[in-house]
């Protein structure tokens, strides 16, 4: 009796022990399982991560290039018409004429000076984000269409690469549809620096929409896309408007190199 009782003891053990092996053993399973499916969806976030950087690269170029042509028809290709006609009627107030040449020569190569820079745009980590963005308003200035205004507070730090990229990306954008669609004339830009997170305002004075009245499969590209983009690098976006009463856009993001 004594040596079955035994025998079922170190029976059980044995189950149990191979048991608790074999729960260890599907732990372990199953905790490498999980590890690699993380590991993999982290891949892929990165892979999707670059091909959105990637994208807004290749936007910000073709909005820069766009913006070029359009100054170079609208504002530059008009001032040296006029200096071309100048030239043609120097038979009369001579002096006047050759002055008024002179004028507006320079302010031809002032405005070419400031697309040359804008061709960079696409390389914003190459420059400072805040001369990228005064860049982009003087731009408009430059046209006599538009009051622009930009400001900066708190201590300045530096951001990340991709998170210049992206807000570049979302100036120019805000700034589109501020000029396209909402027929502003006054625009202004504020960036501001707190220790623990940095934003940025784009106001103006356009016609303004209701947010909450527009479907969402309706908002536009332009919209979606900056919304995108700010999750994109981890940032909150949000937009104040309404009829008549122009619009605001707001990012958010992060600190991550705390001052």
């Amino acid at each position: 009796m004594e040596e079955e009782l035994t025998r079922d003891i170190g029976l059980a053990i044995t189950v149990i022990v191979v048991a608790l092996a074999a729960f260890v053993v599907l732990l372990a399973y199953l905790f490498t399982t999980r590890k690699n499916k993380l590991l993999q969806e982290k891949k892929l976030m990165k892979t999707q991560f670059e091909q959105e950087l990637l994208q807004t690269q290749l936007e910000i170029q073709e909005q820069t290039l766009k913006t070029i042509s359009e100054e170079i028809h609208d504002n530059v290709g008009q001032v040296l018409s006029l200096a071309k006609l100048n030239l043609n009627t120097f038979e009369t107030n001579t002096e006047k004429k050759l002055q008024d040449t002179k004028n507006l020569v320079s302010k031809a190569i002032n405005d070419l000076r400031d697309l040359s820079r804008s061709l960079h745009g696409d390389r914003i980590a190459e420059i400072d984000l805040e001369d990228a963005i005064t860049n982009e308003l003087k731009i408009l200035q430059n046209t006599g269409q538009f009051e622009t205004g930009f400001s900066s507070v708190g201590q300045r730090y530096e951001l990340d690469t991709q998170s210049k990229i992206v807000l570049y990306r979302i100036v120019q954008e805000a700034l589109h549809n501020s000029v396209k669609h909402a027929k502003a004339k006054n625009i202004n830009v504020q960036l501001n620096y707190e220790p623990a997170l940095f934003s940025l305002l784009i106001t103006d004075d356009g016609n303004g929409f209701d947010p909450e009245t527009i479907p969402s499969s309706k908002k536009g590209i332009g919209l979606k896309s900056m919304q995108n983009r700010a999750v994109l690098i981890g940032g909150e976006f949000s937009i104040r408007s309404s009829a008549n009463n122009g619009t605001g856009i707001c990012v958010k993001i992060p600190n991550n190199h705390k001052i």
